[in-house]
């Protein structure tokens, strides 16, 4: 499997955000430990929602605050550590680096919220989720490797949201 070549996996129409919830809970199935979702769109677009439905589908967290000022935040599920990262106040890479958050990187699912940011940190293999508004419906583009798009036809009816 070729890690370098990246595609459009899938472009989902989360007008609702109910969409927003099951897409969140259907990626957070095929997540595993060492994988970073870079997150992307305009304030106020919806990030932070995908986010929350994400963690909470499998951290059975209560509240997913927007890191904001603690920059990053983690969730234990069963079979991981998760952190939210929010990279708005960050002025550059470096701020991310001097986290230590590359070496992070391996041992947990990571989301980052403002991800373009920080991309020129951001693992190859990262999945790249864009939340947009296209004339007042919303969606998320969806953009990774060969591996990521096996797994997304592993997400059943994956077509019809």
């Amino acid at each position: 499997l070729n890690f370098s070549n990246r595609m459009l996996i899938n472009n989902f129409n989360i007008q609702e955000e109910n969409k927003t919830k099951i897409i969140a809970e259907e990626i957070s199935k095929i997540c595993k430990k060492g994988d970073v979702l870079a997150i992307s769109g305009n304030m106020g677009v919806g990030k932070t929602t995908f986010i929350k439905y994400f963690i909470q589908k499998i951290a059975k967290a209560k509240s997913v605050p927007s890191p904001s000022y603690n920059i990053i935040l983690p969730y234990e599920s069963k079979h991981s550590t998760i952190f939210h990262m929010d990279a708005w106040r960050l002025k550059n890479h470096n701020e991310a680096l001097s986290l230590g958050i590359t070496e992070m990187f391996d041992n947990a699912i990571f989301l980052i919220e403002w991800a373009e940011k920080i991309k020129v940190i951001l693992p190859n293999d990262c999945l790249k989720l864009l939340i947009k508004n296209i004339k007042n419906k919303k969606f998320i583009e969806i953009d990774g490797n060969e591996v990521w798009n096996k797994r997304f036809k592993n997400i059943k009816n994956y077509e019809k949201y």
